[in-house]
């Protein structure tokens, strides 16, 4: 089997130089194609000398930029994926997201970093796709990329000793997200009393795993003209389902962390139905087309592994988004403790778990309130749910106050 391949492309010899002695640490397997030159790059890539599965690129360079060679490797080396590293901390995102790239780091960057990334190659190369699937993922235009403040909690929250002040900091420098943060930490519909209006106590308050969802969301909103309708339409359902599903665990006695883990399943699982607002061709593309999940469902799949976010977590947005699709019965429910382990049946009962909350918030959120709990209500496999079910409808989700991200 021939070894993973990369190709830096930076004018700048010493960044050439600290790159390629990071990869020799981090991946000695692998091999590394260096060019100081944009245009000899392009040459080699055009002509099929090189099949990377990681391209890094330097955005500005004389000459030829760095976003004519990625767009060159989506065209030509779609599977591979695209990184994009720049000086600019004031580049705007939909510039950025313009520049045919999945993943952008600003200098100075980390050694941690590079190995982030070369993680989230090997996970999208051991993804179940066909090769067409592949394709056409890696050919999609305008993915969207997730910014800067994103990427300084996501280094904050994989530390485990990551300290809640810290993660607050963080997003107090970003106003977008610290309103959508004040504003889920304020709804009643989630159970909490009294009003925040501090940061701190927002975060501890909501916890860390619904914060980097909320943050997602809100990086998104720079990518995406959420002001216009379909688009905001989409994030409201979304924010729905999170609340609601988050509530249902809540009324059922699931842990807190449970519960974080739904808000984040229900929110994170319309990704790719956002992006389906903003290029609808796509629903047309015969490679998606192949395959027996929802386009959605794998532009959803194909982005999160991008992004790096928790495996299983994205595992189980994926069985839950083709099983909210299907036309099938939902599968009936088990029980299960309120104090996981994580045994292989632990992990099983809490993934239909996830899917049967994530399929009743949607439907509670997307359809008429009252039709579609009269429906749950009278099907068997959510009888573990009829309390909680009833239980909401003394406070209904219309009494929250769901805009979309500002």
């Amino acid at each position: 089997m021939p070894s993973n391949q990369v190709v830096i492309v930076d004018d700048e010899e010493l960044i050439l130089k600290s790159l390629k002695r990071a990869l020799r640490r981090l991946a000695p397997s692998w091999s590394v194609h260096l060019f100081d030159s944009p245009n000899e790059a392009l040459d080699k890539l055009q002509q099929g000398e090189i099949k990377p599965d990681l391209v890094m690129c330097d955005r500005l360079m004389p000459g030829t930029r760095g976003d004519d060679v990625l767009l060159e490797c989506r065209t030509h080396n779609p599977e591979a994926i695209r990184l994009l590293i720049t000086g600019d901390t004031r580049i705007d995102m939909k510039e950025i997201v313009a520049s045919n790239v999945h993943i952008f780091i600003s200098k100075p960057f980390e050694h941690g970093d590079i190995s982030d990334v070369l993680n989230r190659v090997m996970r999208i190369k051991a993804l179940p796709l066909t090769h067409s699937v592949r394709q056409s993922l890696g050919r999609l235009k305008g993915l969207p990329v997730l910014n800067e403040t994103y990427q300084k909690l996501d280094k904050l929250l994989k530390c485990e000793d990551a300290e809640l002040d810290e993660v607050a900091r963080v997003v107090g420098k970003d106003p977008t997200l610290v309103a959508n943060v004040l504003q889920a930490a304020n709804s009643p519909f989630l159970g909490f009393r009294g009003q925040v209006s501090s940061v701190d106590k927002a975060v501890k308050r909501l916890g860390l795993n619904t914060i980097a969802s909320i943050a997602i969301a809100s990086s998104l909103s720079q990518t995406y003209s959420i002001d216009s309708k379909m688009h905001r339409d989409v994030v409201v359902r979304a924010l729905s389902s999170a609340y609601i599903a988050t509530r249902l665990m809540q009324l059922r006695g699931f842990s807190r962390e449970q519960a974080e883990y739904s808000f984040s399943l229900s929110l994170l699982a319309s990704i790719g139905e956002l992006y389906l607002v903003d290029a609808p061709e796509t629903a047309n593309d015969v490679g998606l087309q192949s395959s027996t999940k929802p386009i959605s469902a794998l532009i959803t799949y194909y982005l999160l592994t991008v992004w790096g976010i928790e495996e299983r977590l994205v595992e189980d947005i994926l069985s839950a988004s083709c099983e909210a699709a299907s036309t099938l019965r939902p599968r009936k429910g088990v029980e299960q403790s309120q104090e996981p382990d994580d045994s292989e049946e632990s992990k099983e009962a809490e993934g239909l778990i996830a899917s049967q909350v994530f399929y009743l918030a949607r439907r509670l959120a997307c359809e008429d309130f009252d039709e579609a709990l009269t429906d749950v209500l009278n099907m068997d496999e959510f009888a573990q749910w009829y309390p909680a079910l009833n239980a909401l409808k003394e406070n209904p989700p219309e009494d929250i106050n769901l805009a979309a991200p500002q």
